[in-house]
């Protein structure tokens, strides 16, 4: 049996309009300019603290400031946040079937967790994942791999068994420095040469392109 980690945000989830949106909505509240959304495909993935301080003016980027707005943020995107939010296109059916395979399926986000959860709850209410961890207190962001390395240990799987699926160079480092195969999505919010530099294993461009993976040792870096 093997497990799949998928990271959230431009994996699993089109997370981006509602995403930028928020932030533009609380930089505009506060007189900071705003950005298109476009800006916000390099803005996201570190975390949210990480968003804010990317999306600030240079010479506003001070802990008050970043910390203040993190909690503006975090109350606007908890009210707002399904307005755009949706699956990338045979996601649901990809995880029915690894599901129905017998594989373990996870989520490792970056996306504070008190987030996560209503997300995954809400867009895969059929899914029975069997562990999701969202950026914790405490616990230091991606690509640190402490979030891959907990999952190991909670879930007994060793990381010759495991693969981890995203969209951007965080979640291929994350992978690589925790040792496991690294698998990057087209799809999402990165370049695929962004993936390719930060040591993907595989590219996929569809999601049911995974399960080739998974069931071949033939297939090799596209």
């Amino acid at each position: 049996m093997k497990l799949i980690i998928f990271d959230l945000d431009g994996t699993l989830l089109d997370t981006l309009q509602d995403l930028g949106d928020s932030c533009n909505a609380i930089l505009e509240q506060y007189g900071y300019p705003t950005h298109p959304l476009e800006s916000y495909k390099k803005f996201v993935g570190n975390g949210v603290r990480m968003l804010i301080e990317r999306a600030l003016p240079q010479d506003a980027r001070t802990d008050d400031t970043i910390t203040h707005l993190l909690s503006a943020f975090k109350k606007y995107y908890e009210e707002k946040a399904e307005s755009h939010t949706k699956p990338y296109a045979g996601i649901i059916q990809l995880l029915r079937d690894l599901q129905s395979s017998g594989y373990l399926i996870s989520i490792a986000s970056n996306k504070y967790h008190e987030a996560v959860l209503p997300l995954v709850t809400k867009y895969f209410p059929e899914i029975s994942f069997d562990l999701i961890l969202g950026h914790r207190n405490g616990h230091p962001a991606k690509p640190n791999p402490d979030i891959v390395f907990d999952t190991l240990n909670i879930l007994n799987v060793k990381p010759d068994d495991c693969f981890y699926v995203g969209d951007s160079s965080v979640d291929m480092d994350t992978a690589n420095n925790a040792g496991v195969q690294a698998i990057g999505v087209s799809w999402g919010f990165r370049e695929v040469e962004e993936l390719k530099r930060h040591g993907a294993t595989f590219i996929i461009d569809k999601p049911k392109q995974l399960l080739d993976i998974l069931t071949s040792s033939s297939i090799s870096l596209q």
